[in-house]
Protein backbone atom coordinates (compact mmCIF):
# COMPACT_ATOMS: atom_id res chain seq x y z
CA UNK A 1 0.00 0.00 0.00
CA UNK A 2 1.21 3.25 -0.95
CA UNK A 3 2.28 5.39 2.04
CA UNK A 4 0.39 9.38 1.06
CA UNK A 5 2.86 12.01 1.54
CA UNK A 6 1.17 14.03 3.71
CA UNK A 7 1.25 18.06 3.95
CA UNK A 8 2.77 19.87 6.39
CA UNK A 9 0.42 21.21 9.40
CA UNK A 10 0.90 23.33 12.30
CA UNK A 11 0.26 21.55 15.66
CA UNK A 12 -2.13 23.74 18.19
CA UNK A 13 -2.04 22.62 21.78
CA UNK A 14 -5.49 23.34 23.45
CA UNK A 15 -8.41 25.25 21.48
CA UNK A 16 -7.19 28.62 23.10
CA UNK A 17 -3.90 28.25 20.82
CA UNK A 18 -6.00 27.68 18.32
CA UNK A 19 -8.22 31.23 18.33
CA UNK A 20 -4.77 33.05 19.58
CA UNK A 21 -2.92 31.36 16.38
CA UNK A 22 -5.85 32.10 14.15
CA UNK A 23 -5.76 36.08 15.07
CA UNK A 24 -2.05 36.37 14.91
CA UNK A 25 -1.92 35.03 11.84
CA UNK A 26 -5.15 36.01 9.87
CA UNK A 27 -6.09 39.00 12.13
CA UNK A 28 -8.01 41.30 10.07
CA UNK A 29 -9.08 38.41 8.06
CA UNK A 30 -13.30 37.92 8.22
CA UNK A 31 -14.12 34.74 10.17
CA UNK A 32 -17.53 35.04 9.92
CA UNK A 33 -21.04 36.47 7.55
CA UNK A 34 -23.84 36.13 9.22
CA UNK A 35 -27.50 37.98 9.12
CA UNK A 36 -28.93 40.21 11.39
CA UNK A 37 -32.19 40.61 12.52
CA UNK A 38 -32.55 43.07 10.23
CA UNK A 39 -31.98 40.79 7.18
CA UNK A 40 -28.33 42.91 6.66
CA UNK A 41 -24.88 40.59 6.71
CA UNK A 42 -22.68 41.41 9.33
CA UNK A 43 -18.68 40.48 9.98
CA UNK A 44 -16.38 39.69 12.51
CA UNK A 45 -12.99 39.05 12.11
CA UNK A 46 -10.73 36.20 14.20
CA UNK A 47 -8.98 39.11 16.02
CA UNK A 48 -12.63 40.23 17.33
CA UNK A 49 -13.30 36.12 18.14
CA UNK A 50 -9.62 36.37 20.04
CA UNK A 51 -11.06 39.86 22.18
CA UNK A 52 -14.73 38.66 22.34
CA UNK A 53 -13.91 35.23 23.58
CA UNK A 54 -11.43 36.40 26.21
CA UNK A 55 -13.61 39.31 27.49
CA UNK A 56 -16.43 36.69 27.62
CA UNK A 57 -15.26 33.97 29.45
CA UNK A 58 -13.01 36.91 31.86
CA UNK A 59 -16.30 38.11 33.12
CA UNK A 60 -17.60 34.44 33.71
CA UNK A 61 -14.41 33.59 35.79
CA UNK A 62 -14.63 36.91 37.43
CA UNK A 63 -18.33 36.00 38.91
CA UNK A 64 -17.53 32.91 39.97
CA UNK A 65 -18.31 30.62 36.95
CA UNK A 66 -15.20 28.24 36.72
CA UNK A 67 -15.22 24.84 36.56
CA UNK A 68 -19.38 24.77 35.65
CA UNK A 69 -20.62 23.29 32.89
CA UNK A 70 -22.72 25.20 30.25
CA UNK A 71 -25.52 24.03 28.01
CA UNK A 72 -25.63 26.29 24.97
CA UNK A 73 -28.77 25.76 22.61
CA UNK A 74 -30.05 28.12 19.44
CA UNK A 75 -29.14 28.27 15.99
CA UNK A 76 -25.96 28.67 14.43
CA UNK A 77 -24.04 32.03 14.76
CA UNK A 78 -21.05 34.18 15.85
CA UNK A 79 -22.63 34.13 19.32
CA UNK A 80 -22.73 30.09 19.65
CA UNK A 81 -19.39 29.71 18.59
CA UNK A 82 -17.72 32.81 20.77
CA UNK A 83 -20.04 31.37 23.95
CA UNK A 84 -18.89 27.53 23.35
CA UNK A 85 -14.76 29.09 22.89
CA UNK A 86 -15.55 30.78 25.91
CA UNK A 87 -16.52 28.51 28.46
CA UNK A 88 -13.74 25.37 26.96
CA UNK A 89 -11.04 27.83 27.08
CA UNK A 90 -10.72 28.34 30.55
CA UNK A 91 -13.89 28.27 31.97
CA UNK A 92 -15.39 25.01 32.37
CA UNK A 93 -17.44 22.24 30.35
CA UNK A 94 -19.58 23.04 27.10
CA UNK A 95 -22.70 20.93 26.59
CA UNK A 96 -24.01 21.71 22.52
CA UNK A 97 -27.56 20.98 22.85
CA UNK A 98 -29.97 19.91 19.44
CA UNK A 99 -32.37 22.89 19.75
CA UNK A 100 -34.55 20.43 17.53
CA UNK A 101 -35.40 18.21 20.75
CA UNK A 102 -38.67 18.80 22.50
CA UNK A 103 -38.44 20.97 25.66
CA UNK A 104 -38.62 17.97 27.94
CA UNK A 105 -35.94 16.24 26.24
CA UNK A 106 -33.85 19.65 26.52
CA UNK A 107 -34.46 19.50 29.93
CA UNK A 108 -33.63 15.75 30.57
CA UNK A 109 -30.36 15.96 28.74
CA UNK A 110 -29.57 19.67 30.80
CA UNK A 111 -30.66 17.48 34.22
CA UNK A 112 -28.23 14.48 32.81
CA UNK A 113 -24.77 16.42 32.03
CA UNK A 114 -24.90 18.53 34.97
CA UNK A 115 -25.58 22.02 34.26
CA UNK A 116 -25.55 24.89 36.32
CA UNK A 117 -25.39 27.89 33.23
CA UNK A 118 -26.86 27.81 29.86
CA UNK A 119 -26.90 30.12 26.44
CA UNK A 120 -30.21 30.46 24.09
CA UNK A 121 -30.83 32.03 21.27
CA UNK A 122 -33.87 33.35 20.15
CA UNK A 123 -35.72 30.33 18.82
CA UNK A 124 -36.24 29.28 22.28
CA UNK A 125 -36.88 32.32 23.45
CA UNK A 126 -40.61 31.66 24.34
CA UNK A 127 -39.77 28.03 25.77
CA UNK A 128 -36.49 28.57 28.00
CA UNK A 129 -38.83 28.77 30.95
CA UNK A 130 -40.66 25.82 30.31
CA UNK A 131 -37.06 24.22 29.97
CA UNK A 132 -35.80 25.83 33.37
CA UNK A 133 -38.76 24.97 35.18
CA UNK A 134 -37.50 21.18 35.02
CA UNK A 135 -34.02 22.50 35.51
CA UNK A 136 -33.71 23.05 39.02
CA UNK A 137 -29.67 23.31 39.12
CA UNK A 138 -29.52 25.91 36.28
CA UNK A 139 -28.66 29.42 38.01
CA UNK A 140 -27.37 31.03 35.27
CA UNK A 141 -29.16 31.58 31.66
CA UNK A 142 -27.54 34.07 29.20
CA UNK A 143 -29.29 35.11 26.09
CA UNK A 144 -27.07 34.56 22.85
CA UNK A 145 -29.54 38.01 20.97
CA UNK A 146 -31.51 40.14 21.81
CA UNK A 147 -34.84 39.30 23.41
CA UNK A 148 -38.53 40.81 23.86
CA UNK A 149 -38.71 43.84 25.88
CA UNK A 150 -40.97 42.02 28.36
CA UNK A 151 -37.82 39.41 28.92
CA UNK A 152 -35.08 41.74 29.03
CA UNK A 153 -34.08 41.93 32.93
CA UNK A 154 -35.05 38.17 32.86
CA UNK A 155 -31.60 37.12 31.33
CA UNK A 156 -27.81 37.90 31.25
CA UNK A 157 -27.15 39.44 28.09
CA UNK A 158 -24.45 37.92 26.20
CA UNK A 159 -23.37 41.34 24.63
CA UNK A 160 -23.59 43.26 27.89
CA UNK A 161 -21.46 40.34 29.43
CA UNK A 162 -18.89 40.83 26.41
CA UNK A 163 -18.50 44.50 27.08
CA UNK A 164 -18.24 44.37 31.18
CA UNK A 165 -15.42 41.62 30.00
CA UNK A 166 -13.32 43.73 27.89
CA UNK A 167 -13.07 46.39 30.62
CA UNK A 168 -11.84 43.64 32.83
CA UNK A 169 -9.38 42.48 30.62
CA UNK A 170 -8.42 46.26 29.85
CA UNK A 171 -7.78 46.78 33.73
CA UNK A 172 -5.37 43.90 34.11
CA UNK A 173 -7.74 41.13 35.00
CA UNK A 174 -5.71 37.95 33.58
CA UNK A 175 -7.26 34.59 35.84
CA UNK A 176 -8.82 33.70 32.10
CA UNK A 177 -6.74 34.07 29.98
CA UNK A 178 -3.43 32.66 31.68
CA UNK A 179 -5.74 29.75 33.15
CA UNK A 180 -4.06 26.28 32.50
CA UNK A 181 -6.16 23.87 30.19
CA UNK A 182 -5.77 20.16 30.74
CA UNK A 183 -5.40 19.23 27.36
CA UNK A 184 -6.59 15.15 28.59
CA UNK A 185 -9.65 16.51 30.90
CA UNK A 186 -13.17 16.38 29.57
CA UNK A 187 -14.03 19.75 28.25
CA UNK A 188 -17.23 18.96 26.38
CA UNK A 189 -19.95 16.67 26.49
CA UNK A 190 -21.65 15.75 23.14
CA UNK A 191 -24.99 13.77 23.35
CA UNK A 192 -24.90 11.19 20.36
CA UNK A 193 -28.21 11.61 17.42
CA UNK A 194 -29.66 8.52 18.84
CA UNK A 195 -30.48 6.60 15.74
CA UNK A 196 -30.53 3.23 17.46
CA UNK A 197 -32.07 4.68 20.63
CA UNK A 198 -31.26 6.64 24.10
CA UNK A 199 -28.80 9.30 23.81
CA UNK A 200 -25.14 8.99 25.46
CA UNK A 201 -23.19 11.49 27.09
CA UNK A 202 -19.50 11.19 24.55
CA UNK A 203 -16.86 13.38 26.69
CA UNK A 204 -14.03 15.28 24.83
CA UNK A 205 -11.07 16.45 25.51
CA UNK A 206 -9.06 19.69 23.92
CA UNK A 207 -6.52 16.85 22.73
CA UNK A 208 -9.12 14.55 20.94
CA UNK A 209 -10.09 17.76 19.18
CA UNK A 210 -7.13 18.90 18.28
CA UNK A 211 -5.15 15.75 17.30
CA UNK A 212 -8.28 15.42 14.58
CA UNK A 213 -7.91 19.18 13.29
CA UNK A 214 -3.73 18.26 13.08
CA UNK A 215 -4.85 15.11 10.49
CA UNK A 216 -7.31 16.53 8.42
CA UNK A 217 -4.88 19.11 7.67
CA UNK A 218 -2.47 17.08 6.83
CA UNK A 219 -4.22 15.34 4.57
CA UNK A 220 -6.08 18.47 2.75
CA UNK A 221 -6.12 22.33 2.30
CA UNK A 222 -9.23 23.95 2.68
CA UNK A 223 -9.09 27.79 1.08
CA UNK A 224 -11.51 30.61 0.35
CA UNK A 225 -14.90 30.57 1.86
CA UNK A 226 -17.27 27.99 3.71
CA UNK A 227 -20.74 28.21 4.38
CA UNK A 228 -22.38 26.48 7.20
CA UNK A 229 -25.56 24.47 6.24
CA UNK A 230 -25.69 21.49 9.13
CA UNK A 231 -26.70 21.51 13.05
CA UNK A 232 -23.78 23.53 14.80
CA UNK A 233 -24.43 21.07 17.89
CA UNK A 234 -23.50 18.18 16.20
CA UNK A 235 -19.27 17.30 16.13
CA UNK A 236 -19.10 17.18 12.49
CA UNK A 237 -20.15 20.69 11.69
CA UNK A 238 -18.16 22.00 14.80
CA UNK A 239 -15.21 20.54 14.39
CA UNK A 240 -14.56 20.48 10.98
CA UNK A 241 -16.04 23.12 9.37
CA UNK A 242 -16.24 26.07 12.67
CA UNK A 243 -12.70 25.10 13.95
CA UNK A 244 -11.34 23.48 10.72
CA UNK A 245 -11.81 27.13 9.06
CA UNK A 246 -10.28 29.02 12.72
CA UNK A 247 -7.64 26.86 11.52
CA UNK A 248 -7.26 27.40 7.69
CA UNK A 249 -8.37 31.35 8.28
CA UNK A 250 -11.04 30.51 6.09
CA UNK A 251 -14.35 32.47 6.35
CA UNK A 252 -17.37 30.70 7.16
CA UNK A 253 -20.72 32.02 6.23
CA UNK A 254 -23.87 30.71 8.45
CA UNK A 255 -26.63 29.97 6.41
CA UNK A 256 -29.97 31.32 8.13
CA UNK A 257 -32.58 28.39 6.92
CA UNK A 258 -32.31 24.76 5.47
CA UNK A 259 -35.12 26.43 2.99
CA UNK A 260 -32.66 29.27 1.97
CA UNK A 261 -29.49 27.06 1.47
CA UNK A 262 -29.37 27.72 -2.54
CA UNK A 263 -30.12 31.62 -2.44
CA UNK A 264 -27.46 31.37 0.21
CA UNK A 265 -25.09 29.89 -2.11
CA UNK A 266 -25.85 32.46 -4.27
CA UNK A 267 -25.36 35.09 -1.87
CA UNK A 268 -21.86 34.14 -0.26
CA UNK A 269 -20.91 32.18 -3.14
CA UNK A 270 -18.45 29.77 -1.18
CA UNK A 271 -16.01 27.64 -2.19
CA UNK A 272 -16.52 24.35 -0.81
CA UNK A 273 -19.00 23.23 2.49
CA UNK A 274 -19.96 20.28 4.65
CA UNK A 275 -22.65 18.31 4.13
CA UNK A 276 -24.48 14.94 4.46
CA UNK A 277 -25.19 12.41 2.15
CA UNK A 278 -29.00 12.96 1.81
CA UNK A 279 -28.51 17.23 1.05
CA UNK A 280 -25.76 15.82 -1.50
CA UNK A 281 -28.10 13.76 -3.23
CA UNK A 282 -31.11 15.57 -3.26
CA UNK A 283 -28.59 18.71 -5.02
CA UNK A 284 -27.20 16.17 -7.45
CA UNK A 285 -30.62 14.98 -8.25
CA UNK A 286 -32.35 18.46 -8.55
CA UNK A 287 -29.58 19.49 -11.18
CA UNK A 288 -30.80 16.57 -13.44
CA UNK A 289 -34.49 17.57 -12.44
CA UNK A 290 -33.78 21.37 -13.64
CA UNK A 291 -32.00 19.66 -16.83
CA UNK A 292 -34.94 17.44 -18.19
CA UNK A 293 -37.31 19.71 -17.04
CA UNK A 294 -36.03 22.95 -19.49
CA UNK A 295 -35.52 20.09 -21.86
CA UNK A 296 -31.31 20.12 -21.45
CA UNK A 297 -30.81 16.95 -20.51
CA UNK A 298 -29.38 15.56 -23.46
CA UNK A 299 -27.00 18.30 -23.82
CA UNK A 300 -25.75 18.22 -20.60
CA UNK A 301 -24.45 14.06 -20.95
CA UNK A 302 -23.25 15.05 -24.65
CA UNK A 303 -21.13 17.90 -22.89
CA UNK A 304 -20.10 16.06 -19.93
CA UNK A 305 -19.11 12.96 -22.35
CA UNK A 306 -16.74 15.34 -24.52
CA UNK A 307 -15.91 17.01 -20.96
CA UNK A 308 -14.27 13.86 -19.69
CA UNK A 309 -12.44 12.90 -23.07
CA UNK A 310 -10.50 16.69 -22.54
CA UNK A 311 -9.97 15.75 -18.62
CA UNK A 312 -7.99 12.75 -20.45
CA UNK A 313 -5.79 14.90 -22.10
CA UNK A 314 -5.26 17.00 -19.36
CA UNK A 315 -7.62 19.90 -20.65
CA UNK A 316 -10.12 21.05 -18.11
CA UNK A 317 -12.95 23.37 -19.14
CA UNK A 318 -15.90 21.98 -16.69
CA UNK A 319 -16.36 25.43 -14.77
CA UNK A 320 -16.52 27.05 -18.34
CA UNK A 321 -19.18 24.15 -20.35
CA UNK A 322 -21.34 23.87 -17.06
CA UNK A 323 -20.66 27.43 -15.49
CA UNK A 324 -24.68 27.65 -15.74
CA UNK A 325 -25.43 24.66 -13.41
CA UNK A 326 -22.63 25.87 -10.96
CA UNK A 327 -23.78 29.62 -10.96
CA UNK A 328 -27.29 28.22 -9.26
CA UNK A 329 -24.68 27.58 -6.56
CA UNK A 330 -22.52 30.66 -6.51
CA UNK A 331 -20.53 29.78 -8.83
CA UNK A 332 -18.06 29.43 -6.99
CA UNK A 333 -18.70 25.92 -5.25
CA UNK A 334 -15.92 23.47 -5.96
CA UNK A 335 -15.83 21.09 -3.22
CA UNK A 336 -18.15 19.11 -1.26
CA UNK A 337 -16.96 17.63 2.01
CA UNK A 338 -19.62 14.63 2.73
CA UNK A 339 -19.72 12.52 5.85
CA UNK A 340 -22.19 10.91 8.19
CA UNK A 341 -22.89 8.38 6.51
CA UNK A 342 -21.42 6.15 2.91
CA UNK A 343 -22.37 8.37 -0.25
CA UNK A 344 -23.03 6.65 -3.69
CA UNK A 345 -19.93 6.59 -5.69
CA UNK A 346 -22.53 7.73 -8.71
CA UNK A 347 -23.15 10.99 -7.20
CA UNK A 348 -19.45 11.79 -6.15
CA UNK A 349 -18.70 10.78 -10.27
CA UNK A 350 -21.78 12.54 -11.10
CA UNK A 351 -21.06 15.91 -9.37
CA UNK A 352 -17.29 15.65 -9.90
CA UNK A 353 -18.27 15.79 -14.04
CA UNK A 354 -19.80 18.80 -13.53
CA UNK A 355 -16.86 20.24 -12.03
CA UNK A 356 -18.08 19.60 -8.09
CA UNK A 357 -14.92 17.50 -5.84
CA UNK A 358 -17.03 15.43 -3.49
CA UNK A 359 -14.93 13.65 -0.59
CA UNK A 360 -16.59 11.44 1.86
CA UNK A 361 -15.22 10.17 4.89
CA UNK A 362 -16.05 7.98 7.84
CA UNK A 363 -16.52 9.67 11.33
CA UNK A 364 -18.35 8.51 14.89
CA UNK A 365 -19.11 11.67 17.60
CA UNK A 366 -16.98 9.17 19.91
CA UNK A 367 -14.16 9.86 17.63
CA UNK A 368 -14.21 13.34 17.46
CA UNK A 369 -15.87 12.79 15.33
CA UNK A 370 -13.45 11.64 12.29
CA UNK A 371 -12.01 8.55 11.37
CA UNK A 372 -10.92 8.36 7.77
CA UNK A 373 -11.54 10.49 4.77
CA UNK A 374 -11.37 11.07 0.87
CA UNK A 375 -9.37 13.90 0.22
CA UNK A 376 -7.36 15.72 -2.66
CA UNK A 377 -4.32 13.42 -2.27
CA UNK A 378 -6.27 10.22 -2.85
CA UNK A 379 -9.75 10.06 -3.98
CA UNK A 380 -11.99 6.58 -3.96
CA UNK A 381 -15.56 6.95 -4.36
CA UNK A 382 -17.60 4.32 -3.19
CA UNK A 383 -15.27 4.45 -0.18
CA UNK A 384 -14.67 6.34 2.58
CA UNK A 385 -10.49 6.92 2.22
CA UNK A 386 -7.81 6.37 4.27
CA UNK A 387 -7.58 6.29 8.06
CA UNK A 388 -6.77 9.70 9.37
CA UNK A 389 -2.76 10.15 10.76
CA UNK A 390 -3.85 10.21 14.10
CA UNK A 391 -5.66 6.83 14.40
CA UNK A 392 -5.16 3.25 14.10
CA UNK A 393 -8.12 1.00 12.29
CA UNK A 394 -8.60 -2.58 12.37
CA UNK A 395 -11.37 -4.68 11.34
CA UNK A 396 -12.18 -7.35 14.13
CA UNK A 397 -13.35 -11.11 13.41
CA UNK A 398 -13.97 -10.69 9.49
CA UNK A 399 -15.80 -12.84 7.48
CA UNK A 400 -15.00 -14.34 3.89
CA UNK A 401 -15.09 -10.87 2.18
CA UNK A 402 -13.19 -9.14 4.79
CA UNK A 403 -15.93 -7.57 6.65
CA UNK A 404 -16.07 -7.02 10.17
CA UNK A 405 -16.48 -4.06 12.75
CA UNK A 406 -14.43 -1.43 12.55
CA UNK A 407 -12.34 -0.51 15.48
CA UNK A 408 -10.38 2.36 15.79
CA UNK A 409 -7.34 3.42 18.49
CA UNK A 410 -5.94 7.16 18.84
CA UNK A 411 -6.08 10.29 20.06
CA UNK A 412 -9.22 11.42 18.80
CA UNK A 413 -10.90 8.63 20.85
CA UNK A 414 -13.18 9.91 23.56
CA UNK A 415 -12.33 10.01 27.21
CA UNK A 416 -16.14 7.65 27.54
CA UNK A 417 -20.20 8.34 28.10
CA UNK A 418 -20.34 10.61 30.97
CA UNK A 419 -21.53 9.27 34.37
CA UNK A 420 -21.27 5.73 32.79
CA UNK A 421 -18.99 3.85 33.32
CA UNK A 422 -20.69 0.50 31.99
CA UNK A 423 -21.27 1.62 28.64
CA UNK A 424 -17.79 2.79 28.58
CA UNK A 425 -16.56 -0.26 29.41
CA UNK A 426 -18.95 -2.03 27.00
CA UNK A 427 -17.59 -0.35 24.22
CA UNK A 428 -13.98 -0.47 24.21
CA UNK A 429 -12.31 -4.08 23.79
CA UNK A 430 -9.73 -5.71 26.76
CA UNK A 431 -7.32 -4.00 24.86
CA UNK A 432 -8.38 -0.45 24.41
CA UNK A 433 -10.06 -0.29 21.34
CA UNK A 434 -13.04 1.32 20.57
CA UNK A 435 -16.13 -0.62 19.47
CA UNK A 436 -17.89 1.36 16.36
CA UNK A 437 -20.58 -1.09 15.95
CA UNK A 438 -20.13 -0.41 12.28
CA UNK A 439 -19.19 -2.87 9.72
CA UNK A 440 -16.59 -2.51 7.02
CA UNK A 441 -13.59 -3.90 4.98
CA UNK A 442 -10.34 -2.27 3.71
CA UNK A 443 -11.08 -2.09 -0.01
CA UNK A 444 -7.74 -0.98 -2.83
CA UNK A 445 -5.34 1.54 -1.85
CA UNK A 446 -6.09 1.20 1.86
CA UNK A 447 -9.47 2.55 1.77
CA UNK A 448 -11.85 2.00 4.28
CA UNK A 449 -15.36 0.81 2.96
CA UNK A 450 -18.60 1.11 5.00
CA UNK A 451 -20.71 -2.19 4.75
CA UNK A 452 -23.38 -0.67 7.53
CA UNK A 453 -24.15 -1.11 11.30
CA UNK A 454 -23.97 -4.07 13.16
CA UNK A 455 -27.03 -3.85 14.71
CA UNK A 456 -28.84 -3.47 11.25
CA UNK A 457 -27.15 -6.72 9.98
CA UNK A 458 -29.78 -9.42 8.52
CA UNK A 459 -28.80 -12.91 9.50
CA UNK A 460 -31.19 -15.27 8.03
CA UNK A 461 -32.22 -18.46 8.57
CA UNK A 462 -29.63 -20.26 6.98
CA UNK A 463 -26.68 -17.93 8.52
CA UNK A 464 -26.55 -15.65 5.40
CA UNK A 465 -25.25 -12.44 6.31
CA UNK A 466 -27.15 -9.31 4.56
CA UNK A 467 -26.31 -5.84 4.72
CA UNK A 468 -29.24 -3.54 4.40
CA UNK A 469 -27.82 -0.78 3.69
CA UNK A 470 -26.01 -2.00 0.16
CA UNK A 471 -29.71 -3.03 -1.07
CA UNK A 472 -30.71 0.32 -0.01
CA UNK A 473 -28.00 1.68 -2.19
CA UNK A 474 -28.71 -0.77 -4.93
CA UNK A 475 -32.71 0.12 -5.11
CA UNK A 476 -31.60 4.16 -4.72
CA UNK A 477 -29.75 3.38 -7.76
CA UNK A 478 -32.02 1.49 -10.18
CA UNK A 479 -35.30 2.71 -8.57
CA UNK A 480 -34.83 6.72 -9.80
CA UNK A 481 -38.27 7.08 -7.93
CA UNK A 482 -37.34 5.71 -4.78
CA UNK A 483 -36.69 9.35 -2.61
CA UNK A 484 -36.01 7.39 0.74
CA UNK A 485 -36.08 3.52 1.44
CA UNK A 486 -35.13 1.00 4.47
CA UNK A 487 -34.50 -2.72 4.10
CA UNK A 488 -34.65 -4.63 7.33
CA UNK A 489 -35.85 -8.46 8.28
CA UNK A 490 -39.34 -7.93 10.35
CA UNK A 491 -39.79 -9.72 13.49
CA UNK A 492 -40.66 -13.13 11.95
CA UNK A 493 -37.56 -13.66 10.19
CA UNK A 494 -35.55 -14.00 13.04
CA UNK A 495 -38.25 -16.72 13.76
CA UNK A 496 -36.93 -18.77 10.94
CA UNK A 497 -38.97 -17.39 8.31
CA UNK A 498 -35.79 -15.77 6.58
CA UNK A 499 -36.92 -13.02 4.41
CA UNK A 500 -36.37 -9.07 3.78
CA UNK A 501 -38.84 -6.41 3.89
CA UNK A 502 -37.90 -2.66 2.10
CA UNK A 503 -40.27 0.81 3.22
CA UNK A 504 -40.11 2.82 0.59
CA UNK A 505 -40.77 6.97 0.50
CA UNK A 506 -41.29 7.71 -3.56
CA UNK A 507 -41.25 10.73 -5.21
CA UNK A 508 -44.73 12.84 -4.12
CA UNK A 509 -45.04 13.50 -8.00
CA UNK A 510 -44.60 9.94 -8.90
CA UNK A 511 -47.29 9.38 -6.44
CA UNK A 512 -49.52 11.95 -7.80
CA UNK A 513 -49.12 10.84 -11.45
CA UNK A 514 -49.90 7.06 -10.56
CA UNK A 515 -52.26 7.10 -7.63
CA UNK A 516 -50.92 5.16 -4.84
CA UNK A 517 -52.27 1.39 -5.84
CA UNK A 518 -50.79 1.54 -8.81
CA UNK A 519 -47.54 3.26 -7.57
CA UNK A 520 -47.54 0.60 -5.09
CA UNK A 521 -47.53 -1.87 -7.99
CA UNK A 522 -45.23 -0.38 -10.04
CA UNK A 523 -42.87 -0.46 -7.10
CA UNK A 524 -43.03 -4.13 -6.59
CA UNK A 525 -42.34 -4.66 -10.32
CA UNK A 526 -39.20 -3.16 -10.09
CA UNK A 527 -37.66 -4.43 -6.99
CA UNK A 528 -38.64 -7.59 -8.24
CA UNK A 529 -36.69 -6.76 -11.49
CA UNK A 530 -33.79 -5.60 -8.85
CA UNK A 531 -34.50 -8.96 -7.33
CA UNK A 532 -32.63 -10.51 -10.71
CA UNK A 533 -29.38 -9.13 -10.51
CA UNK A 534 -28.95 -9.93 -7.14
CA UNK A 535 -28.13 -13.11 -5.01
CA UNK A 536 -31.12 -15.01 -4.41
CA UNK A 537 -30.80 -14.67 -0.24
CA UNK A 538 -30.30 -10.95 -1.13
CA UNK A 539 -34.20 -10.93 -2.87
CA UNK A 540 -36.55 -8.39 -1.38
CA UNK A 541 -39.27 -10.66 -0.40
CA UNK A 542 -42.01 -8.23 0.53
CA UNK A 543 -42.79 -4.33 0.19
CA UNK A 544 -44.44 -1.71 1.74
CA UNK A 545 -45.28 2.33 0.59
CA UNK A 546 -44.61 5.16 2.65
CA UNK A 547 -46.51 8.00 1.96
CA UNK A 548 -44.16 10.59 4.33
CA UNK A 549 -40.56 10.90 4.94
CA UNK A 550 -39.32 8.96 7.71
CA UNK A 551 -38.13 10.38 11.11
CA UNK A 552 -34.72 11.66 11.04
CA UNK A 553 -31.59 13.04 12.89
CA UNK A 554 -31.05 16.50 12.49
CA UNK A 555 -28.30 15.54 10.29
CA UNK A 556 -30.48 13.73 8.42
CA UNK A 557 -29.90 10.24 9.43
CA UNK A 558 -33.04 8.08 9.12
CA UNK A 559 -33.70 6.80 12.56
CA UNK A 560 -34.26 2.80 11.86
CA UNK A 561 -35.39 2.06 15.39
CA UNK A 562 -38.70 3.76 14.54
CA UNK A 563 -39.26 2.02 11.98
CA UNK A 564 -42.02 -0.21 12.96
CA UNK A 565 -40.71 -3.83 12.55
CA UNK A 566 -43.45 -6.11 13.11
CA UNK A 567 -45.83 -7.21 10.14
Amino acid sequence: MRKLKLFSADKVRDLRELVQRAAKKYNGVVAYKQYDRKGDIVVYTFRQLLEDMNALGSILVNRGYKGRKFAVIGDTSYQWILSYLSVVNGVGVIVPIDKELPNDDIAKLMNKSDVEGVFFGRTLEYDIEDILSKCPNVKTVIALDEVKEENENKYLSLQELITEGKTLVKNGFSEYTEAEIDVEKMSIIIFTSGTMGANKGVMLSHKNITSMLHSVFSMHRFEGTSISVLPIHHTYEFNLNVLGCIYAGVTLCINDSLKRVVPNLQIYKPNFTLMVPLIVENLYKGIWREAEKNGLAPHMKQGIWFSNILRKFGLDNRRYYFKPVLDKFGGNLSMIVSGAAPLRPEVVRGLDDLGISVYNGYGITECSPLVSFNCELLNIPGSVGRPIPCVEVRIADPDENGVGEIQVKGDNVMIGFYKDEEATKATFTEDGWFKTGDLGKFGKKGVLEIRGRQKNLIILANGKNVHPEELEDYLMDHIPYIKEVVVYAPESAAEGMGYISATAYLDPDFITEHGEDEAKKLLEEDVRKCNRQLATYKHINKVHLRLTEFEKTTTKKIKRHMLEKGE
